[in-house]
């Protein structure tokens, strides 16, 4: 089923993107700094365009250009925030290098307040995801990620401390 229903949409479209896409690619790499992701977010952006047409201002005009950003723009910071989380990787290897004995990641765990052992536990030691751990938890995956991020920063400064 095609996104756009006529022909004249189809042309309207293709001079909209003519227009805007260069506007939308600085604006997505300002957010993201990578060009290749720059250029995804205008595609999907670009499809969710073509999928709400008929809510669209077809004419070339600011209030145009204004909602073609707002579209890409809220569609980068969801690639950044993604791109983010997935950075939170395991600060936990980080932390337990082969410098550390066993028994001070033993007493260090065990020096941890209980919320913060069980996320660890579970993500780490149990091997469930955060999605997982959020529905096990009854909590948001952003809540699960934090908590993650929070208990691993802690570990690491106690092992540090000794």
């Amino acid at each position: 089923m095609p996104l756009l229903k006529s022909y004249e949409d189809e042309e309207v479209f293709e001079r909209l993107y003519h227009q805007y896409v260069k506007l939308m690619l600085h604006t997505a790499y300002q957010i993201l700094q990578n060009s290749e992701e720059a250029e995804d977010a205008v595609q999907t952006a670009f499809l969710r365009i073509a999928t709400h047409f008929s809510s669209i201002e077809k004419n070339i005009c600011p209030k145009t250009a204004n909602q073609f950003v707002i579209i890409v723009r809220n569609i980068a910071i969801d690639i950044y925030r993604k791109k983010k989380r997935e950075a939170v990787v395991p600060l936990l290897e980080e932390t337990v290098s082969e410098d550390f004995r066993t028994d001070s990641l033993d007493e260090a765990m065990q020096a941890l307040p209980q919320e913060m052992r069980d996320i660890l536990y579970l993500h780490h030691i149990y091997g469930l995801s955060v999605k997982e751990i959020a529905k096990l938890l009854n909590l948001k995956q952003d809540a699960v990620y934090k908590r993650l991020q929070r208990a691993a920063a802690r570990l690491k400064k106690m092992m540090e401390e000794g």
